[in-house]
């Protein structure tokens, strides 16, 4: 039998940091490659419940596939073209918008010079700093719209494909998973696995509640004040809501932008209040009934997930930041590795349950002691 070779300290820790390197940089660099897959992951889980009604009706797997896949199809050409109308209407009205906001900004430099007693090249220096007047010609410009509309579309081709893919070949995908451990381990495989595919689901489908609930919300609240673009603006707030912590700061400060352009000063503020007041009901109300405690991740963690995946993926690493790390908590706390990521990562320990281990640490030392005298 062959002796377990354990590395010094040094070197656990230099192959250690090498690997989270090396795994951030894979992430980093075929982003293109795993976005599209790791949504249609997400989206497959969804499906999977209408596609395993419908094979139990004797339907076979590919067409019950397919016919899911038209599902998710039809509701995604549906929101694209609500959204899409709303969208080219705010592109054809960009210079003027742009024209406005630059003007609001002279204006507001012009106060800060006369109460400041700033310099007017401080001023000039300031307003070219902050301007938008060279944002819709510029080259940057150009060239970041045409890379974000690309991967868009690149994106929308292949995130269905894959959709459909993931949804025909899944058996043959779970089989795969379960023969890659040992045979000991299947059923631990097969528990993880489960525990991801329900949390996962549950979570997916909460927060797509979630979100129609806080653009119905947001978007009558913007009607009745007279917002312009309210639909546009109250679907992105809600779509923006989803990220944690820092979501409902950046749809709070796009909206009210948007709406110092194109209405009242009295409007931007009752848009800021609408904002806060939807968020409050939907995290102390709306969220904790439909979505619930199914994560189990504290703030801590959450945040941190949210940072490192915008810094790695961008605004779609937040989106995707939690059910990834979700996912790493099941394996951890089903793996036991140490040291126990999963309760770092986890909720904090209840007051009972702190009381409980302390007296359980009591007890082993008490224990140990007894053992010593003997």
């Amino acid at each position: 039998m062959q002796k377990l070779v354990i590395f010094p300290f040094t070197i656990r820790l230099c192959l250690g940091l090498f690997s989270i390197v090396l795994i951030i940089l894979i992430l980093y660099q075929a982003q293109h490659i795993l976005v599209p897959i790791v949504f249609a992951i997400l989206f497959a889980m969804l499906l999977v419940a209408p596609c395993n009604y419908l094979e139990r009706h004797r339907i076979p797997r590919g067409l019950a596939a397919f016919l899911s896949f038209i599902l998710f199809i039809l509701i995604g050409l549906i929101v694209f073209y609500l959204v899409s109308s709303q969208i080219y209407r705010f592109k054809k009205e960009l210079p003027g918008f742009i024209n406005q906001l630059n003007t609001g900004l002279k204006n507001l430099t012009e106060k800060l010079q006369e109460n400041f007693h700033l310099s007017a090249e401080k001023t000039n220096q300031l307003l070219d700093a902050v301007s938008f007047k060279n944002l819709y010609n510029s080259t940057t410009f150009v060239g970041n719209t045409f890379n974000t509309v690309s991967n868009t579309v690149l994106y929308m081709i292949l995130i269905p494909v894959y959709t459909f893919l993931l949804l025909y070949y899944r058996g043959l995908i779970v089989l795969f998973l379960i023969r890659s451990f040992s045979e000991k381990n299947t059923t631990l495989v097969q528990e993880v696995l489960n525990k991801s595919r329900t949390v996962i689901k549950g979570y997916v489908v909460g927060i797509f509640t979630e979100m129609i609930i806080v653009a119905v919300l947001n978007c009558t609240a913007f009607f009745i004040l007279g917002v312009k673009y309210a639909f546009l603006l109250g679907v992105i707030a809600a779509v923006l809501n989803i990220i944690p912590y820092l979501g409902i700061f950046t749809a709070c400060i796009l909206s009210m932008i948007v709406t110092y352009t194109t209405n009242s000063p009295g409007t931007v503020l009752g848009v800021a209040i609408v904002l806060i007041s939807v968020h409050l009901i939907d995290a102390n109300f709306i969220l904790l009934k439909v979505v619930g405690s199914k994560l189990k991740m504290n703030a801590m963690a959450t945040l941190c997930g949210v940072l490192s995946g915008g810094a790695i993926w961008g605004i779609t690493g937040m989106f995707l930041a939690i059910p990834l790390l979700s996912i790493l908590k099941l394996i951890f706390d089903a793996a036991e590795i140490r040291p126990p990521w999963g309760l770092l990562i986890g909720e904090d320990i209840s007051l009972p349950d702190r009381r409980a281990q302390r007296k359980l640490l009591r007890a082993q030392k008490l224990l140990k002691k007894k053992e010593s005298n003997l």
